[in-house]
C-alpha cells in the first residue's frame, strides 16, 4: 500500500488490511456505523435508528451494559418492523394480486376455454408475493447489521456487520426489482387481455404471453440464465464505499496532519461540535473559514473540509468520525507505524451464518 494508492484507490479490502491492526475501538465503531447508514431507508424510526445515533454520538465505545440494552430493544422491534415492511410492499404490488400466486390454472366457465393473459397474471402474482417476502427479509437483515454495530467494536464484529449490511442492501434491491416486474407483467397482462378478447387464435396469444414473461424476467435478471461470475473480493460498490469511509475516518496514514492547540478557538470548537451532532456536512467549509481565522495553515485539514483534497478520485464520504472534525475537537490521533510483521486480517468464511450472536450465545433472529 502506498500513499497514492490510499488516496486514489477503490480497493477497500486492501486498505482495511493495511490499517486493521492499528485502528482504535472508536474508529471501528465509526466505520461500522457508516455501513449501517447505507440501510437508513430500511431502518424505521425508533430503536434501530436510535441505536446508530447512540453509537456515533458516544465519546467512547458504548459499555457492555448499554450495548446489551440496545440489542434487546432492536431484537424486540425487529418482528414488527419486518411485518410493517411487508405490509407496505403489499400495498405497492396489490394490483398484481399476490394472494393468487398459488393459482396454477385460470378460472374458466367452460373446460375448453383459454385465458390468453393468464401466464402474465400468474407471473405477476408470483413476483408480487416474492417482493413482499423480500421486503420483510431486507429489514430482518438490516436488524442483523444493527446488532453487529452493538457488538464489541473490532475487526470480527465489523466483518459480520458489513456482510449483513451488504446482504440487506442486495435483498432490498431484489425486492424492488421483483415489485417492478410484478407491476410490469400485470400491465402487460391487462393489455393482452383486452387485445385477445377479439383474437381468433387464443392459443397463439397465450404463447405470446409466455414469451413476454420470459423476456421481462430475463431483462430484469430474474430468468434462469446464468448470472455471470461474481465480483472478486476488493471490487464493487461495497469495497469502494469502504475505501471512502476509511479515508474519512483514518485520514492519510502516511502523512499525519499538523494541528496547533491555539487553532481550537471557541468558534472552531462550537462549529465542530455542531457539525458532529447534526451531521451538518454543509458547514464544513465554514469550519475551514473559522480555522483560517485562527491562523490555521495546515493545507491537508483545510482541503478536506472544503472537499478539495489533492489526489482523490472520489469526493469525500463525510460521516461522523471525520478525521478533520475529530482533530478540531482534540479527539483524533494518528495511527501508529505499521508493525514490521503484520498479521493478516482473518476473513469470514463464504458460508458464514448472518444470524449474529447475542451476548447469551444464541443466534440473533
Amino acid at each position: 500500500m502506498t500513499e497514492t494508492t490510499w488516496l486514489s484507490g477503490a480497493d477497500g479490502e486492501a486498505m482495511l488490511d493495511f490499517v486493521a491492526d492499528r485502528l482504535t475501538p472508536r474508529q471501528w465503531a465509526f466505520l461500522a456505523a457508516a455501513h449501517v447508514r447505507r440501510l437508513w431507508d430500511l431502518l424505521p424510526a425508533g430503536p434501530f435508528r436510535d441505536a446508530v445515533e447512540a453509537v456515533e454520538l458516544a465519546d467512547q465505545p458504548l459499555p457492555p451494559a448499554d450495548r446489551a440494552r440496545w440489542k434487546q430493544l432492536v431484537q424486540d422491534a425487529a418482528p414488527a418492523a419486518s411485518a410493517a415492511a411487508e405490509a407496505a410492499q403489499r400495498e405497492v404490488v396489490r394490483s398484481a394480486d399476490p394472494d393468487a400466486a398459488d393459482q396454477d390454472d385460470p378460472l374458466l366457465t367452460r373446460p375448453n376455454q383459454i385465458a390468453p393473459a393468464f401466464p402474465l397474471f400468474r407471473a405477476a402474482s408470483r413476483h408480487a408475493r416474492t417482493a413482499i417476502e423480500l421486503a420483510g427479509a431486507a429489514v430482518s437483515e438490516a436488524a442483523d447489521a444493527v446488532a453487529g454495530l452493538l457488538a464489541e467494536p473490532g475487526p470480527g464484529a465489523f466483518d459480520m456487520l458489513r456482510a449483513a449490511a451488504d446482504q440487506a442492501g442486495e435483498t432490498r434491491t431484489r425486492a424492488a426489482t421483483e415489485a417492478n416486474v410484478a407491476l410490469r407483467l400485470k400491465h402487460d397482462g391487462d393489455e393482452l387481455a383486452d387485445r385477445a378478447a377479439a383474437a381468433k387464435n387464443k392459443r397463439l396469444e397465450a404463447a405470446r404471453a409466455e414469451e413476454i414473461v420470459r423476456k421481462v424476467e430475463e431483462s430484469a435478471g430474474l430468468g434462469d440464465a446464468d448470472d455471470g461470475p461474481e465480483e472478486e473480493p476488493g471490487h464493487g460498490a461495497s469495497a469502494r464505499h469502504l475505501a471512502r469511509v476509511l479515508r474519512e475516518v483514518v485520514g492519510n496514514p502516511f502523512k499525519p496532519p499538523r494541528f496547533e492547540p491555539d487553532w481550537r478557538t471557541p468558534a472552531v470548537l462550537e462549529l465542530a461540535r455542531g457539525i458532529h451532532a447534526d451531521r451538518a456536512w454543509d458547514r464544513l467549509p465554514i469550519l475551514a473559514d473559522a480555522l483560517l481565522d485562527a491562523d490555521c495553515d495546515e493545507e491537508q485539514v483545510l482541503r478536506h473540509l472544503r472537499g478539495t483534497e489533492k489526489g482523490l478520485k472520489d469526493p469525500p464520504q463525510h460521516a461522523r468520525g471525520c478525521w478533520a472534525v475529530e482533530l478540531a475537537l482534540g479527539r483524533w490521533e494518528p495511527l501508529p507505524p505499521p508493525p514490521k510483521d503484520p498479521k493478516p486480517r482473518r476473513r469470514l468464511p463464504d458460508d458464514f451464518d448472518l444470524g449474529l450472536p447475542r451476548d447469551d450465545g444464541t443466534a440473533f433472529a
